[in-house]
């Protein structure tokens, strides 16, 4: 028997539509905590260099630099962290694409 966790699920559904916005952000709206919590340790770990990622990726990433750094912090609220993926869905739609290169 395979186990497949909530996050994991939210993660394929954020992936299965990371070219609708509209969908992305309804996704974002009703998940929870922890579905989110996959998408928030990315953020850390892509700051820490734990996953490697190419240059062009790193290029684009870096102008969200403070996003990325807000959305790392354990001390930040989920709502804030959900509302700066909602202003920044290019961003959210960036950490979907490595997040689902590693995950699924």
């Amino acid at each position: 028997m395979v186990y497949i966790s909530s996050d994991t699920i939210f993660l394929k559904l954020f992936h299965d539509n990371i070219d609708d916005e509209k969908v992305l952000l309804k996704l974002l709206s009703v998940s929870k905590l922890k579905e989110l919590l996959i998408i928030f340790e990315l953020c850390k770990n892509i700051l820490l260099g734990n996953i490697p990622i190419t240059v062009s990726c790193k290029n684009y990433l870096r102008k969200y630099e403070f996003e990325l750094i807000e959305l790392s912090k354990k001390t930040k609220l989920i709502n804030s962290k959900v509302n700066i993926l909602k202003k920044n869905i290019k961003l959210f739609q960036a950490l979907i694409e490595i997040g689902g290169d590693f995950i699924l």
